[in-house]
């Protein structure tokens, strides 16, 4: 069963990522452990916590999920743990059970993983954080177990597209044991001593801050991210830019002096209507500087794949279109995050079955299982041409119109952002310097 729903998980993954990167400070450390992640793009923060983990994880999730019969056999196969929240039950609420459940998985040396803030967050920064996660941390100490920390930061591109980027940023794990001289100790270290869970829950604040980039709103994200974008292209040997690299160099941009991080807006905004009369996205900017040899390999390997991108079209049409959908919908970035992995976990199965189905109908077991792989084959083919058509034929388009002074002014505007962006970050507070 844990097989079946870790290769969902990654079909769900591939759909509604473009890219995962994960990015480890130290190897994960064995033994009891309880990750604690930033919580701001809604379902998907399940896929990027598994995809950040060595191990998959027990989370802690919402009772209510338990509520639904096929969400319920999911939760109970991979050994979630049910949170009662005073939101859905108020006075009610009892996380008696929760508490002991989670002390139990850490000294059977389970991976647990908590969302700290307690509620997706709309917003990308770190809401204030909750109690929980240091009163778990405590109860298993009472109970002898010396449960390693392991803070997680997940970065998005715009959480509400279809297909965005995703970077998982691991931070040093912690154990409770280099932690608790720290913590008050005039009573014992239990869930019960209010100073000690409330001094543990500032640490993990800290160590969770350390990994998490915080932003005013989605759009000066963007706009840093963009301006980073523009600055590493120039900056670089290679027209690939990671989406590690670029969210670490818009991350420090948002640390930089006050008056620089205005000027690298305004920049931005002057640098991305010059990219829009190219006829190009700002999202598509990293790819702005891809030679000819390296275009034209790109076109001969979309081309080959055609035939499979159309028969996976066809096959995976319907939810493909439920996905572009959601995200045209203009619901919370958060909302479109949590709609998209659950409508892929389960529209694309959903079709695939059916193949399987008439491929068992005319050849058997061999035959469903050789026609239902077709189904994410040809999802992967389609998804591929589509992405890598559109941009080839944009980027084209952009070369097209480039010219004279409309060329002009788009090089003056990229230098003058790549100049700002290289005086803000020469005034960067770095993480250790917080």
């Amino acid at each position: 069963m844990n097989r079946v729903i870790e290769a969902l998980v990654d079909v769900a993954t591939q759909a509604s990522f473009r890219s995962v990167e994960v990015r480890r400070a130290e190897p994960e450390p064995r033994g009891p452990v309880l990750v604690v992640a930033n919580h701001g793009g809604g379902l998907g923060d399940i896929l990027t916590v598994i995809a950040g983990s060595r191990r998959f994880p027990r989370f802690l999730a919402r009772d209510i999920i338990w509520r639904f019969p096929i969400a319920r056999q999911v939760m109970d196969a991979v050994r979630a743990i049910p949170v009662s929240r005073r939101q859905d039950h108020g006075s009610a609420a009892d996380n008696t059970g929760m508490f002991d459940a989670a002390y139990a998985g850490l000294q059977e040396d389970d991976l647990l993983a908590i969302y700290p803030e307690g509620e997706s967050v709309p917003e990308p920064r770190l809401a204030p954080l909750r109690t929980g996660a240091a009163r778990i941390l405590l109860g298993a100490w009472e109970r002898g177990v010396d449960t390693a920390i392991l803070p997680m930061g997940l970065h998005y591109f715009d959480i509400s597209v279809l297909r965005g980027r995703c970077l998982v940023q691991v931070g040093p794990p912690v154990l409770m044991s280099a932690l608790v001289p720290g913590l008050p100790s005039d009573q014992p270290l239990t869930p019960d001593n209010h100073e000690a869970v409330q001094a543990l829950t500032a640490v993990i604040a800290d160590r969770l801050g350390d990994v998490v980039a915080e932003y005013a709103d989605w759009d000066q994200r963007r706009e840093y991210e963009t301006a980073a974008a523009v600055y590493l292209i120039g900056h670089t040997d290679t027209s690939a830019v990671s989406y590690s690299d670029l969210a670490t160099t818009a991350e420090l941009i948002s640390r930089a002096d006050p008056a620089l991080q205005r000027e690298v807006r305004t920049r931005v905004k002057a640098y991305t209507a010059q990219v829009e009369l190219l006829g190009v996205r700002d999202n598509e900017v990293p790819d702005l500087a891809l030679t000819g040899v390296e275009a034209a390999g790109r076109a001969a390997r979309v081309a080959a794949m055609v035939p499979l991108a159309t028969y996976g079209l066809a096959v995976n049409g319907l939810p493909m279109a439920g996905l572009r959908l959601i995200s045209m919908s203009g619901v919370a970035p958060a909302t479109a995050a949590s709609l998209k992995p659950a409508f892929a976990l389960i529209g694309f199965p959903a079709v695939w079955a059916a193949l399987g189905w008439w491929g068992y109908r005319r050849a058997g077991i061999r035959g469903a299982v050789t026609v239902a792989a077709t189904g994410p084959a040809g999802l992967a083919a389609a998804v591929r041409v589509a992405e890598q058509g559109q941009l080839l034929f944009l980027i084209a388009r952009a070369y097209r119109r480039a010219n004279g002074t409309l060329l002009e002014q788009f090089e003056h505007a990229r230098d003058d952002l790549r100049d700002t962006v290289a005086a803000a970050l020469a005034t960067a507070a770095r993480p250790a310097d917080r």
